[in-house]
């Protein structure tokens, strides 16, 4: 499961994605500001679904993340108009966090007690104060 594209942008379009025609269509699945772990080249790296248009249509193109930024930036400078390997790496699904509060009882214990210390702060009693005059100079 292989396609390839030609570094022509510094992000990767889905219509240019060529020979696995099911990446392209998951990339567009994609919704804006999900993320898709790729490898390109061989240099596995996270890649973004870019936003929507101004006109509310969806964008069909991913952008490059963290080091993987790097990588296809040196890619354009260096390598513009040579094709690369574009492969899903295999393990690519959310990561999905267990809820702390189990049970509907947890849950109401948890905000009794993050709503009991409403109001238990610092209280200024209105007095202003210069820099001068707090550090005694």
């Amino acid at each position: 499961m292989t396609a390839r594209t030609v570094i022509r942008d510094y992000v990767i379009w889905s219509k240019h994605l060529h020979g696995d025609q099911s990446l392209p269509a998951r990339i567009e699945a994609l919704e804006a500001g999900e993320t898709i772990q790729l490898a390109v080249d061989g240099v596995p790296g996270t890649w973004t679904k870019m936003a929507r248009g101004k006109d509310g249509r969806p964008t069909p193109g991913i952008r490059p993340v963290g080091s993987a930024q790097d990588f296809w930036r040196e890619l354009y400078e260096k390598r513009r108009g040579n094709e690369v390997s574009v492969s899903p790496i295999v393990d690519d699904r959310p990561v999905v966090y267990p809820a702390l509060a189990r049970t509907p009882e947890e849950r109401e214990a948890a905000i009794r007690s993050l709503l009991s210390v409403v109001g238990k702060g610092y209280r200024s009693d209105g007095t202003g104060w210069t820099r001068d005059e707090m550090h005694e100079r």
